[in-house]
């Protein structure tokens, strides 16, 4: 365990006495110390968190930070073992463990944006704006909502049209250290008001320019890693009646990067950090849509409600293939994903008081998605086309055999079928072939549920987890290398929820267990070229505490902890060995999973005064991980520092914050190549100052 995870978790735990005597330091008004019900619908019904038989892990726009709007690192800074690697190559939000190869197009994650599944997860997740709540279940989510889910689901809702009341506007400046010093700018404005008895509306825009921090020591050019986002919202709501109501909602994201960010740490092209030299362009376009309407009639007992959802991404990229200033050329991607879906869902309503809930979905969906990808130095140049349909059926029911003991059961049947054709040019001549899958998956779930007492709760939970097969859109070269099978797993997991204190402190523990078989590797194959196969298998457990807390006299505590432990049981594969130029096998059985660290922590410490005056401090850590299957790029264990200030007047607010407030250097990304070791700075201390207006 790194050095720094023992104070943090040691004095987590030595709070708890302390908290015990908070009614010595509350406010006057009572009210003010106890904290916030939280409700969630991790069964498609509304119910308490602090009830619900899952690990999960709420955000609202109150917990996102001042400044540009927030991305998914905030998901992780708030929830134990969960990582978010976000890098110019990729995004990925790792959830115990869990995660896919490289640039594949599942993700094991699933995503909802106001009820409509994202197909390629984390990548096409816009920007955290205009934000109502944020929900992260842990584990497999395949009774619910929409498209499955292997390791959680983050589910995103968008603030209801009407629900700001007037407008809300912004505008901030920042600045990062590193070899150079550019000024970042970023700004917003949100509308959300009724504009009639039975209508609201949202309308937004959220923007982002931030020159980056690379500098070219060679040219002299301090642009690199240069990002300029904008991030839209709309919603449009019509309640004819009492229990009718339709919602339209648009979300989209665009962005504009300068790839230059990667750099050489050892070899004949190592530079400082924050440092490189390219001879060829490198730049990244991303576009991303997700359209939602969301009809919905409550009946006498029951809740229909139709989700009609459409999605868009785009992605294109030149990058320097060798990321040096040696003429090899560029490597190129062109990605086009569209989707379609229609979900139905019934609910019953009857009240807490009910001793059966139950839900049933249906979905079915139609994918599109064609990439294109080559690389200069091979001559080589894939093209391929992908169509998929799917459809599922899911439902989950929980009845209450006593008064405190409560038992759960659901299953989703899912089926998939797909095609793809891929075309590939090189220098032996050109090759066109087909390949297909059909899935049909049985995902069972069921939960236990405990009440000790009014205020204690203890739970568990087993399911059935699958992430759907695909096609190897970057290097197979036959179609034998073209198609990749599902993988599956198993999960369980026990835990106990707890309100202690009064209401004002909320403690959850839980354990873990997760078996993956027919995991998807990458394998090396000839002709430069590699193959996805389900040729491994891991094991992950571990176990995690999350702590929410109000201290009285305006402070409130939030602190989150994990161990875990995540190995690839049987790994073998073939790899490229560079000292003789042929393949070899590897294995890497018994080796550490990547992006899974066997600590992780944070500690965050707000204050809200009635002087106008509010404030945060987080530190947040995590222990060694790997980059890669063989074990050998290690980030070693870090931890950042941030914070904020804000002074409220009127209804104009201003805020001083700070991004890793220590400049604790790190990587976000690592690779090998046969020139040496390529990696992607972690972000610098970066310093901002913003300035909202509320009427």
């Amino acid at each position: 365990m790194p050095r720094l995870a023992y104070p943090t978790l040691l004095g987590s735990a030595a709070l708890l006495p302390l908290l015990a005597a908070l009614p010595n330091v509350a406010r006057a008004d009572e009210t003010e110390t106890v904290l916030e019900v939280i409700v969630i619908s991790p069964n498609l019904w509304k119910e308490q968190s602090q009830k619900a038989t899952a690990s999960a892990t709420t955000l609202t726009s109150d917990d996102l930070p001042a400044g540009p709007s927030s991305d998914q690192t905030e998901i992780a800074r708030h929830s134990a073992n969960v990582v978010f690697q976000k890098s110019n190559a990729d995004e990925r939000l790792v959830v115990r463990g869990v995660t896919a190869f490289d640039n594949a197009l599942a993700d094991p994650v699933g995503y909802s944006v106001n009820g409509v599944s994202l197909p390629l997860g984390s990548i096409q997740m816009p920007a955290l704006f205009a934000i109502d709540q944020v929900t992260l279940l842990k584990g497999p989510q395949g009774t619910l909502y929409g498209r499955n889910s292997e390791a959680g689901l983050v589910s995103v809702e968008t603030i209801a049209p009407g629900s700001l009341g007037g407008w809300r506007a912004g505008i901030g400046t920042s600045a990062s250290a590193g070899a150079a010093t550019p000024i970042g700018l970023n700004g917003n404005v949100l509308f959300s008001d009724t504009i009639s008895d039975t209508l609201a509306l949202t309308l937004g825009l959220d923007f982002e320019n931030s020159p980056g921090v690379m500098r070219d020591p060679v040219s002299g050019a301090d642009d690199g890693g240069e990002n300029r986002r904008l991030t839209w919202a709309a919603g449009l709501a019509y309640d004819p009646s009492a229990d009718t109501n339709v919602t339209f909602t648009s979300v989209g994201n665009r962005e504009d990067m300068n790839k230059r960010q990667f750099r050489y740490i050892d070899g004949l092209y190592a530079t400082d950090r924050f440092e490189n030299s390219y001879n060829d362009d490198a730049w990244e376009a991303r576009t991303s849509t997700v359209t939602s309407l969301k009809a919905s009639h409550a009946f006498e007992a029951v809740e229909l409600t139709s989700i009609t959802g459409a999605t868009t991404f785009d992605r294109a990229f030149d990058l320097d293939f060798d990321t040096s200033l040696l003429p090899l050329g560029q490597s190129h991607l062109d990605v086009r994903d569209r989707m379609i879906s229609q979900e139905f869902r019934l609910i019953n309503h009857q009240g807490t008081g009910s001793p059966l809930n139950w839900s049933l979905g249906a979905h079915a969906f139609h994918q599109s998605t064609d990439a294109g990808f080559a690389i200069d130095t091979q001559s080589s140049e894939r093209q391929t086309a992908i169509n998929q349909n799917g459809a599922a059926l899911f439902g989950f029911a929980e009845y209450a055999l006593t008064d405190r003991l409560r038992f759960g059961a659901g299953t989703r049947l899912d089926w998939q079928e797909s095609e793809a054709t891929q075309r590939y040019v090189s220098a032996l001549g050109t090759s066109t072939y087909d390949g297909s899958l059909s899935t049909f998956a049985i995902l069972p779930k069921a939960t236990l549920a405990f009440d000790l007492s009014e205020n204690a709760l203890v739970y568990a939970n087993v399911a059935r987890g699958f992430m759907p097969g695909g096609y190897n859109y970057g290097f197979a070269n036959d179609t034998d290398s073209l198609v990749y099978d599902p993988e599956y797993s198993w999960s369980g997991e026990i835990g106990t929820k707890m309100d202690l204190a009064g209401d004002r402190v909320q403690l959850n523990l839980a354990a873990f267990y997760t078996y993956i078989e027919d995991k998807q590797i990458t394998q090396t194959i000839p002709g430069a070229s590699q193959s996805i196969s389900n040729a491994a298998e891991a094991y992950i457990y571990g176990a995690e505490a999350e702590l929410r807390a109000r201290i009285g006299a305006g402070w409130s505590l939030r602190a989150a902890a994990g161990l875990q432990q995540a190995t690839a049981s049987d790994l073998k594969t073939t790899v490229y060995d560079s000292a003789t130029a042929t393949l070899v096998a590897a294995d890497y059985s018994g080796n550490d999973l990547p992006l899974a660290p066997n600590v992780s922590y944070s500690l965050g410490l707000a204050y809200e005064g009635q002087n106008g005056w509010s404030g945060k401090v987080s530190l947040n850590g995590t222990g060694s991980y790997y980059f890669d299957p063989a074990n050998s790029l290690e980030q070693s264990a870090f931890a950042t520092v941030d914070a904020e200030i804000s002074y409220a007047f009127n209804r104009n607010k201003v805020t001083l914050w700070a991004r890793n407030l220590f400049d604790t250097p790190y990587y976000s990304k690592a690779n090998s190549s046969v020139l040496g070791t390529v990696v992607e700075d972690g972000q610098p201390i970066t310093v901002g100052l913003n300035y909202r207006i509320t009427w």
